[in-house]
């Protein structure tokens, strides 16, 4: 072979930069396309995802900070400089062309591309299989059914929640005025843990590893569009709005954790975050997931009722219930008391901190907005309103047994 031959030869040779991306996107490829198989989403979630979970969640734990929302924020950095470059590379490269002048390769915008390239191979990696094959998979890794329940059914699960709310109401830790005494964060994580690893048995995900979660450096942003917390995917790292008040933190912190052991769909992290709080030994946690859960299971026993017997029988029937089952329900004052109390700390603790952007709020809103009424239609019949459905199941399953 000539020289000439053999340098032309080279220059068409892949580079080991490209034949390493090649390797990672064919990978990449078989495990996107493996992904829309549901067994295997499920083998996945339950034999690799605790283990990659288990290394990836203890890595991160390590800082004190969430590096997830420091990514976060490096990224969308990232993302615009990389345009303003393109656009600038692209008007240099047209004014030459329109001068005829020869075209200059830049080394640097080349190889900035590069590295741009392989972070987002990275990102997509990550992002396939710390979340996208864990979440297509079956419903809590079962997909049961789906049906529809009775008013007596609906009544019969409100009132076993409605025990349960009344028994840990009683339990409360409280001061002398009556308000709840929480412990600290810390300590109320170890008994949401402990709350969802007591279902380990039936749902073998929630075993392992879990990290501390993190408050949100973004925590006022957070706030303003309705967002308690938040499991970042890349990281597996569990943060949450420190403005979220402390009855709700529970359910939400569970909820969450939920999330980082593989049940992304967000009515397997209300039912999991619902169902582990509302089964906890812990007063203060049963206490947060009754209240989260009640108002639902009482809301949908009455559209049952109103849809099996019209409005005038059905709201008879309900206040005939209401009579009956008075010995399944909490005080609801002092519950109106306790979500009050919550509530106002929550305020009074934005109120403490100093909000540089906080004229941005109403356009956070309403960009929420926007970005929650989209996830309702991705999410479809997976949305967080089907977690009732899934406690219903729970219950109900447990009883025809």
């Amino acid at each position: 072979m000539s020289k000439k031959a053999e340098n032309v030869t080279k220059e068409h040779r892949l580079t080991l930069y490209w034949r390493i991306l090649l390797v990672v996107a064919a990978v990449w490829a078989v495990f996107f396309v493996l992904s829309f198989i549901k067994s295997f989403d499920d083998w996945y979630v339950n034999h690799i995802h605790p283990v990659l979970h288990g290394v990836v969640a203890r890595v991160f734990d390590v800082f004190p900070f969430a590096v997830g929302e420091i990514v976060m924020y490096l990224t969308f950095v990232f993302v615009v400089v990389t345009v303003i470059l393109s656009i600038v590379h692209g008007v240099r490269w047209l004014v030459r062309k329109v001068r005829k002048k020869e075209r200059k390769k830049s080394a640097f915008y080349r190889n900035y591309m590069k590295v741009f390239l392989a972070v987002f191979a990275l990102c997509l990696w990550t992002y396939l299989f710390h979340w996208w094959i864990p979440y297509n998979g079956h419903v809590v890794g079962e997909e049961p059914e789906r049906r529809g329940y009775t008013a007596e059914e609906y009544r019969y699960v409100r009132n076993l929640v409605g025990a349960r709310f009344r028994a840990a109401q009683e339990a409360l830790p409280r001061d002398a005025d009556g308000r709840i005494i929480y412990p600290d964060k810390k300590t109320a994580y170890e008994q949401v843990v402990r709350a969802l690893k007591n279902l380990s048995d039936r749902y073998p995900r929630l075993k392992g590893f879990y990290g501390q979660p993190k408050a949100a450096k973004c925590s006022d942003v957070l706030d303003w569009m309705y967002i308690g917390g938040y499991t970042y995917p890349y990281t597996m790292e569990i943060t949450y709005n420190k403005y979220v008040d402390n009855l709700y933190w529970y359910t939400m912190i569970a909820h969450e954790a939920a999330h980082s052991k593989g049940f992304y769909k967000e009515n397997e992290g209300e039912f999991m975050g619902d169902l582990s709080c509302v089964l906890s030994d812990d007063p203060i946690t049963a206490y947060s997931g009754c209240d989260d859960i009640y108002y639902a299971l009482e809301s949908a026993m009455c559209n049952a009722l109103v849809s099996e017997f019209g409005l005038e029988e059905g709201t008879r029937l309900y206040d005939e219930y209401q009579a009956e089952d008075a010995e399944f329900m909490p005080d609801f004052d002092q519950v109106y008391l306790d979500e009050t109390d919550a509530f106002l700390a929550a305020k009074e603790a934005y109120a403490a901190d100093d909000h540089p952007l906080e004229q941005y709020a109403d356009t956070a809103s309403e960009v929420a907005d926007t970005g929650w009424d989209v996830q309702e239609k991705v999410s479809q019949e997976n949305y967080y309103d089907d977690g009732t459905r899934l406690i219903m199941d729970y219950f109900i399953g447990l009883r025809d047994k």
